[in-house]
């Protein structure tokens, strides 16, 4: 698994030609170093280097080190990022003896002279109070660096980290930018706290941060779709450095739970981590290779929040792959994952409002409270393992006003939901009546209130052939039931009958059956995965089955 972390991270690299990162140089020599994209791609490119890769590229990285080491000891450039991550690289080349000692001598005495009260760009302004998860990252990069140069990081380390607790939940998950608490930045955030006890933190808070990490790995494994893929929901989902997250989470608490002797779940977090890894290298073998989840132009911003652009997120992967890498433990074998073994149904806290359910090798993910910049409530994701995400759903529909770039607007948030005239499931909320499963079977039921007077109940039946929508509350109750159109580069095969929807895709097909009529009408929406007819069906049953084709 480690060498396949390391393709992962030389896959990425691979994305940006020598032309594109000779243009990355100039552009900071002109504009000044000023977020961490640019760090981070010498950084990876410094790890690749240690391990007997990417030997052509050594030219550049020393170019883009001198810029850095400079640097970062006098500018705010997000160094709250990529302090750790030029220290780890830095260390490594400097065991393996490949760099020039008088040059490795300098970089060492400027980064030994940077203020981590001056230079890191967000430090709480007292121990307790919340500033999110950039906490977190400049917390870890101040023990790393000090681990390396010498010094005392203790006093930073404990005031950045203490900050973060009071937006942990009763399960343990981080609740960043509350409300919303994007699902990213909640594996972010734990996999730096497991990341600071990883390289050693002995600290007053190890106590605090273990029992928060024990609390939330049922939830971390049961999240993780049948695909490999972190939940949809919130900022800086559906880029391809999503997955490696969470496989630097899996890894390094797979490691802390095999030194406490829990074998048997520190298996299946590796298991998480390898079936997570799949799902990356398959996505990092697509052509053209862009850092989102579509086949987009990759500077067009269509699925990217504004700060996500290429140079920045296409690298990232590599950069949250490597910690997986680092501290894997290979003495423990990988066991089927829970997502995998599937018959279960599990439901977050209300600070992040998912119910996930598990069964017949399908996979749904329903939002019960979502925020509309992003998301929408209701189904917003089917999937089935070796079926292409975005087929059924992966992603939820923004609304009005997205927050990141579509190819046009929408009229208002949408999902798999149910619906009377103009009231629609997708913006009201969800109100959970039952949820459970075994392996071969799930159910699932909620009440949905689209006024004062009309409240209908949406029940799911999951099984191995597919999955039942029973509606019931009101005789013009319908469905909305989105049709995958376009990619970015690909378009489906649509077929429509009457009562008969099939959409085929890579091979494999989504086919929606119902009793009622399917109408020849349909309205355009628009995710983070690219463009889908949204048709609306009256009728009380309907049922989705996820296919490979028979060849």
């Amino acid at each position: 698994m480690k060498e396949r972390y390391l393709d992962i991270m030389e896959k990425a690299l691979s994305a940006y030609d020598r032309d594109r990162i000779r243009a990355y140089i100039d552009e900071v020599k002109r504009d000044g170093l000023t977020e961490h994209g640019f760090a981070r791609m010498g950084a990876n490119i410094g790890i690749l280097l240690a391990h007997g890769r990417c030997g052509d590229y050594y030219d550049l990285f020393l170019e883009i080190m001198d810029i850095c080491c400079r640097e970062m000891p006098r500018v705010k450039a997000a160094n709250d990022f990529t302090i750790r991550e030029v220290c780890c690289a830095l260390m490594l080349l400097e065991e393996k003896k490949l760099l020039p000692p008088e040059r490795l001598a300098l970089w060492k005495s400027q980064l030994a002279a940077f203020d981590p009260w001056k230079f890191y760009t967000v430090v709480a302004p007292t121990p307790d109070t919340p500033v999110g998860n950039w906490a977190a990252f400049a917390g870890l990069s101040e023990f790393v660096r000090c681990k390396w140069l010498g010094g005392d990081a203790t006093e930073f380390v404990d005031w950045e980290f203490s900050s973060l607790f009071p937006w942990f939940d009763e399960s343990g998950m981080y609740m960043d930018i509350p409300p919303a608490n994007p699902m990213v930045y909640d594996i972010v955030t734990r996999l730096l706290c497991s990341a600071l006890l990883a390289f050693g933190y002995t600290g007053k808070l190890m106590e605090r941060l273990t029992e928060m990490l024990d609390k939330t790995v049922d939830i971390t494994l049961q999240m993780q779709s049948v695909t490999g893929e972190i939940p949809f929901g919130g900022r800086s989902n559906q880029f391809l450095h999503n997955e490696p997250l969470y496989i630097s989470l899996c890894e390094m608490e797979a490691r802390r739970l095999a030194q406490k002797g829990e074998m048997e779940i520190a298996a299946k977090l590796r298991g998480a981590a390898k079936l997570a890894a799949e799902h990356t290298w398959q996505k990092m073998n697509e052509k053209p290779l862009g850092h989102m989840k579509n086949h987009y132009d990759v500077d067009s911003f269509i699925g990217s929040e504004g700060y996500g652009y290429f140079n920045k997120y296409m690298i990232t992967a590599a950069t949250n792959i490597y910690l997986g890498y680092l501290f894997a433990d290979e003495t423990v074998a990988p066991a089927t994952p829970v997502a995998r073994e599937g018959g279960y149904a599990a439901v977050t806290s209300s600070a992040f409002h998912k119910v996930f359910l598990n069964a017949g090798g399908y996979f749904l993910e329903f939002d019960t409270a979502a925020d509309f910049h992003y998301d929408a409530n209701g189904l917003g994701r089917i999937h089935k393992a070796g079926i292409p995400s975005a087929l059924c759903l992966t992603v939820p529909f923004p609304g009005e006003h997205p927050s990141y770039g579509l190819e046009a607007p929408n009229r208002g948030p949408m999902s798999i939901c149910s619906a009377v005239g103009d009231l629609v499931g997708a913006e009201k909320p969800y109100l959970l009546r039952h949820a459970e499963a075994t392996a071969e079977v799930g159910n699932v039921s909620f009440e949905v209130t689209l006024s004062p007077e009309i409240t209908l109940t949406e029940d799911y039946r999951v099984t191995e052939n597919g999955v039942e929508i029973t509606l019931s509350g009101h005789p013009e109750a319908a469905y909305c039931i989105p049709v995958f159109e376009f990619d970015g580069k690909n378009t489906t095969q649509i077929e429509k009958r009457d009562n008969l929807l099939a959409i085929t895709y890579q091979g494999v097909t989504c086919t929606w059956q119902t009793a009622g009529v399917i109408p020849d009408n349909f309205i355009y929406y628009y995710n983070r995965n690219g463009r889908y007819r949204l048709y609306r069906v009256k009728g009380q049953k309907f049922r989705v089955t996820l296919d490979v084709l028979s060849k």
